[in-house]
């Protein structure tokens, strides 16, 4: 398997942090950006769309490493000769907007011809939220014996709107976060949660068993690197505050290592 040891020690470590710019999203103004973000905040990974003109925009302004995402192994494998790190079966919430659904046995299929032809390539695998959690375990299980790497949890967060309710925050979360324990319980392939993951629900995905969490929306939803960065950096510090370091940690930019100053002096215009 083919991947960085940046990659490799966050997952071991249960500390990784991967920004999903969005599978059907190819404004390429608004994933640099993210990517910035990214890489100023020292999340672990960048997951984007499969497309080879956004890889070869990204390496030449940025050095982290990138995952692309796509339900075609052709798209991957032809991203993975472009330079792609990890490549992701998945996600499906664009799909699911148009009615298209995803079955065990096409997922398995499309992984299987993925790693039939990229079979060096790190190799993560998003479970649909659409099937019952028995399904899921099982999915899990089957995917690991065909050489996937890692494992994705999803929920319904598309479904919420409840911006600010604590309630809501935490409702989005729930079902990646049930998926994520299950899986966990029953393999010990490593697994990302994401949909509608937060500060407040990242302790949470780790506490059920998750190697890194997976954010996305909430960030695209922001206007400015600076923001972008400070959402990361809330992120990272909800994880060390669940690792139980004994330090004094605060959830405020004006408490890290990063400062406002420091951000725009590393944003690239």
């Amino acid at each position: 398997m083919t991947i960085s040891s940046s990659i490799v020690d966050d997952f071991t470590d249960k500390i990784a942090i991967k920004v999903i710019t969005g599978l059907n999203n190819f404004d390429i103004k608004k994933i640099t950006k993210m990517t910035q973000a990214g890489e100023i905040a020292k999340a672990t990974y960048m997951d984007i769309a499969a497309d080879i003109s956004i890889i070869h925009e990204l390496q030449s302004n940025s050095t982290i490493p990138i995952c692309v995402s796509a339900v075609s192994s052709k798209k991957l494998v032809q991203c993975q000769q472009a330079g792609a790190q990890i490549l992701e079966i998945g996600n499906y919430d664009a799909f699911y907007e148009q009615g298209r659904l995803f079955s065990s046995k096409e997922i398995i299929e499309i992984s299987k011809d993925t790693r039939n032809l990229s079979p060096r390539t790190a190799l993560c695998v998003t479970i649909p939220h659409i099937l019952c959690i028995e399904e899921q375990i099982q999915l899990a299980q089957d995917l690991k014996n065909i050489g996937v790497d890692i494992i994705q949890t999803e929920g319904r967060s598309t479904g919420f709107s409840k911006n600010g309710d604590l309630s809501g925050v935490i409702q989005k979360a729930a079902s990646t976060c049930s998926s994520t324990y299950a899986i966990s319980q029953n393999s010990n392939i490593p697994i990302i949660s994401a949909s509608g993951i937060s500060a407040l629900t990242t302790p949470i995905s780790f506490l059920y068993g998750a190697s890194c969490v997976g954010i996305g929306n909430n960030i695209r939803q922001l206007n400015n690197i600076t923001s972008m960065v400070m959402y990361i950096y809330e992120v990272k510090t909800a994880i060390e505050c669940n690792r139980n370091k004994k330090q004094n940690i605060t959830h405020s930019i004006k408490t890290s290592n990063i400062t406002l100053n420091s951000i725009s002096s590393r944003v690239r215009v």
